[in-house]
């Protein structure tokens, strides 16, 4: 009985586990396979692009020629027959060659020595440029000769216009004499005057000026010194003030044109002087008659002879100021060596008087030895120009190293 219950309950209990698991089997999904990854699709490589077409018209472009295949390098020829391949070592026993070449022949291979110390050139200072602008010396010439230029304008004004009052006649005068240099500052202030003009001008006015105070004084001498023909006072004042300004233009014109050096102005204005003293010396020695007349018109004649000259001769020749003033020593000198002949006078009935055509020789003869002597000098620091108070010089030294040389000049 027992054994028949345990097998029936059994046989229950298994049914039951049958029975459930038929039931979950019913409702649960059916199994699905597990996903297997598979690459993402690759797109398609795009053709390659293609040239454009060329426009209607238009030449395809050329396409490169193709290069060729290198070339195998050639080999060297073989040695004729019977003659060994050349060796690329000297034999046993030889010795190699050098591999660098052989040093370079004297005087490369030698090195010089440095001369002594002290022996090396001394700097020289560097010239300094000439400057085309006026200088302030020329500047103070004009002013000074053109405040007398406008004094001298006053007068002749005063002349024309018949001012008898001393108080009112020096007002034109004094006026014009500052109004000039004025002018002459404002015309430089505007328009920087260039080298060599202020001075032609100044030269200009001041030899115009003596021009015509000579012809008036030669006009009134051979008139019977002031006799009826002689010019009134305002045609003299006149002709001086025309003689002045035309000197004036003239001399800007000159300037203009040859841009001269002061000096050369200098030299225009000597020789108005020399030709001047040598035309009274010799007039005044020569006349027959009247002895003033012959001497008011050889000195007038060597005065403009004397402006022409060296008017010339500045157009080719620069003196300097030294020159200049050794030209006029030489002048005087000349003179004065030849006075001795009126000792020869004494006792004599010769006229005295003729002596003077030996000093105005002499003169002339005194010049001519100062040009000669003094031809090439030079002025004060021209031949070397501006030179600095302190120069230093560096130097290689012998045996190595260096040498500093200091020199002052004070």
């Amino acid at each position: 009985m027992r054994a028949r219950t345990a097998a029936l309950f059994g046989s229950l209990t298994a049914l039951i586990v049958l029975g459930w698991g038929a039931v979950a089997s019913a409702q649960a999904p059916p199994l699905q396979p597990l996903p297997v990854p598979y690459p993402a699709p690759q797109p398609y490589p795009a053709p390659a692009p293609q040239p454009a077409p060329p426009p209607a018209g238009q030449q395809p472009y050329p396409q490169p020629a193709p290069v060729p295949p290198a070339q195998p390098y050639p080999q060297p020829y073989p040695p004729p027959a019977g003659q060994p391949y050349p060796q690329p070592y000297p034999p046993a026993g030889q010795p190699y060659p050098p591999p660098y070449p052989q040093p370079y022949p004297p005087p490369y291979a030698q090195p010089q020595p440095y001369p002594p110390y002290g022996q090396y050139p001394q700097p020289q200072p560097a010239r300094p440029q000439m400057s085309k602008y006026r200088s302030p010396g020329e500047m103070a010439y004009l002013y000074g000769i053109g405040a007398a230029y406008g004094f001298g304008t006053g007068m002749w004004i005063d002349s024309v216009i018949n001012v008898t009052d001393p108080g009112i006649w020096v007002i034109t005068p004094i006026a014009l004499a500052a109004a000039a240099p004025i002018g002459a500052y404002v015309w430089d202030r505007t328009d920087e005057l260039p080298r060599g003009v202020p001075s032609s001008i100044a030269t200009g006015l001041l030899l115009g000026g003596i021009e015509g105070i000579a012809i008036d004084g030669l006009q009134w001498q051979l008139t019977g010194n002031g006799g009826p023909s002689t010019w009134h006072y305002s045609t003299q004042t006149s002709v001086t003030f025309l003689t002045a300004t035309a000197g004036g233009v003239g001399g800007w014109a000159f300037g203009e044109w040859l841009r001269p050096d002061p000096r050369s102005l200098g030299l225009i204005g000597s020789g108005a002087g020399f030709g001047s003293l040598f035309g009274i010396l010799f007039g005044a020695g020569v006349a027959s008659g009247d002895w003033k007349s012959g001497s008011a018109v050889w000195g007038f004649a060597g005065y403009n002879a004397g402006i022409v000259a060296t008017g010339v001769l500045s157009t080719v020749y620069t003196p300097s100021w030294q020159t200049l003033k050794y030209l006029w020593i030489g002048d005087i000198l000349g003179t004065l060596a030849t006075t001795p002949v009126y000792l020869f006078y004494i006792g004599s009935s010769a006229d005295p008087r003729h002596g003077l055509i030996a000093n105005s020789l002499g003169g002339l003869a005194g010049i001519a030895i100062a040009a000669v002597l003094t031809n090439g000098m030079k002025d004060h620091g021209e031949a070397t120009g501006w030179a600095p108070p302190f120069q230093l010089a560096i130097a290689p030294a012998q045996g190595g190293g260096g040498a500093i040389t200091a020199m002052g000049q004070w």
